[in-house]
């Protein structure tokens, strides 16, 4: 575990759960300004470095009025349910369709195990959020802390429960996953596309995240970033890159690793993730092939003429 202090008011913990390789890789952000919200929890197995994170940022956990889940993938809210019980006047805001899911999480867990198998294991069991703790949040509403606004975007593509939270003073704009995965000691950007990635969604909604102008990236995964539009765009473009490349080899019937390599070949925004530790590169490459299958798995879906109208 380790803290950021970014400026007077906003602050993230990596969270860093026992995982070999995800040092680094989940943030938690604290953002104070009257209020205090905090913006993702990461995963259960992660709990106690948050607490211990916003122990060394001197947080009382009981003084948080908002924790925000951009959506509800066990790595961002999977460990909401454990860590309310020690924020006991803080309200979770979450999308409608993911809220049910943070209430009883049965299905929730079912799905995160069976989609990531040991890996869910490894984040660790989802714990329910009492219903009263849950508040669900509509496009464009304005949660107030005093000294700022936080302006909830509902913005699906990486899923369809995904929100974005933009603080209006500063121009910070929490990205969730929508704009991908930030790794700044070797400046890589990847997406992040796991079915069911819808990938018409996620350029809409990166459109929309344009057309706000940030002045910084706050990134789940990982950390904060300035020149916001430069990466968005950036972001957009990959995510074009990979279209074409998965839909073409589709065509031909080419295999999951011809598509990788073809894009290691092609995306310059890759390039540094030969230079990372092994555990990390590791981590990137699983990560990589899980975003491939989402592709793909759209493709396989919705047909490939979305992709061909865009260059």
């Amino acid at each position: 575990m380790e803290t950021y202090r970014l400026d007077r008011s906003l602050s993230f913990i990596d969270v860093a759960p026992p995982i070999p390789g995800f040092e680094k890789f989940i943030s938690a952000y604290v953002l104070e300004a009257g209020k205090i919200a905090l913006i993702e929890v990461g995963p259960s197995a992660s709990v106690e470095n948050l607490l211990s994170g916003l122990k060394e940022l001197n947080i009382n956990p009981a003084d948080i009025s908002y924790v925000l889940a951009t959506h509800i993938h066990v790595d961002h809210a999977g460990g909401i349910g454990k860590a309310i019980k020690q924020m006991p006047n803080a309200r979770v805001i979450v999308h409608e369709r993911g809220g049910p899911h943070l209430i009883d999480p049965t299905r929730l867990w079912e799905d995160s195990q069976r989609a990531l198998g040991e890996r869910a294991l490894q984040y660790g069991p989802i714990e329910p959020v009492p219903e009263d703790r849950v508040v669900i949040a509509e496009d464009g509403m304005l949660l107030d802390l005093g000294e700022t606004e936080i302006e909830v975007l509902v913005t699906p593509g990486h899923s369809p429960h995904h929100l974005s939270f933009l603080e209006r003073k500063e121009g910070r704009l929490f990205v969730g996953d929508v704009a991908g995965v930030y790794v700044e000691d070797v400046e890589l950007i990847r997406p992040a596309t796991p079915i069911p990635f819808n990938l018409e969604q996620i350029i809409a909604s990166l459109d929309r995240l344009i057309d706000l102008r940030p002045m910084s990236l706050c990134y789940i995964h990982f950390g904060s970033a300035t020149q916001a539009l430069d990466k968005l765009h950036r972001f957009k473009q990959q995510l074009i890159l990979w279209g074409h490349i998965i839909a073409d080899s589709l065509e031909k019937e080419a295999g999951e690793q011809d598509m990788y390599d073809e894009i290691r070949k092609e995306d310059a925004l890759l390039a540094g993730i030969d230079d990372l530790p092994t555990d990390q590169r590791d981590r990137e490459l699983y990560f990589i092939n899980n975003s491939i299958m989402g592709f793909v798995s759209y493709f396989k879906r919705y047909g490939s003429d979305y992709i061909k109208q865009l260059s």
